[in-house]
């Protein structure tokens, strides 16, 4: 049976390690946010005077770039499931968790076919993600170490508002049993 599943959960709560596991495990197509349309927003953001290290604060980002950047991911993942192929989509979806409407609205938007909308939320304890950040030294990291305080309020612990959507969860401090979130896809 053909599925999609979106794995979403703040930075360093290791949903890509997560997502890539399952995609792996369920032979689904993998499909990556970052992967799919870094280049592409980091040259937006630069056309338009904008830095490229500090995403989730800054307006031109979330109001311009981050929009086409989903709409490009449900559209990819629309191309997939209408093949008949499973996708597993890697992305935060954090300014957009407190939307209820949002999944459905971006699936039916992009011409997804019927089928269910399955989201596993992935978290993990502040220390282990400040850990995480830390380890993997990415520069769009450096901001969110710097200011800790406000980020993890705000971004640490994710909550999904959705409607619509089979919300599964999956904590992620240790090493998570993957053939459980198979088994209940």
């Amino acid at each position: 049976m053909t599925f999609a599943l979106a794995v979403v959960g703040g930075a360093g709560s290791g949903k890509s390690t997560v997502a890539r596991r399952l995609a792996r495990r369920t032979r689904a197509v993998y499909l990556d946010k970052d992967a799919l349309a870094g280049p592409l927003v980091e040259a937006a953001l630069a056309a338009n005077g904008q830095p490229g290290d500090e995403r989730e604060s800054n307006a031109y980002y979330l109001e311009h770039v981050m929009p086409a950047e989903y709409a490009a991911l449900f559209a990819v993942a629309n191309d997939n499931l209408r093949l008949g192929r499973s996708v597993v989509i890697d992305a935060p979806f954090a300014a957009y968790l407190d939307q209820p409407a949002f999944f459905t609205e971006a699936a039916d938007k992009a011409g997804w076919p019927a089928l269910p909308h399955t989201v596993l939320h992935v978290s993990a304890s502040e220390t282990t993600t400040r850990r995480r950040l830390a380890e993997r030294g990415l520069p769009r990291d450096t901001v969110k170490l710097a200011d800790w305080d406000a980020f993890w309020p705000k971004w640490g612990d994710l909550t999904i508002s959705w409607t619509g959507v089979r919300v599964l969860r999956l904590n992620n401090d240790l090493h998570p049993n993957i053939e459980d979130v198979v088994a209940r896809l």
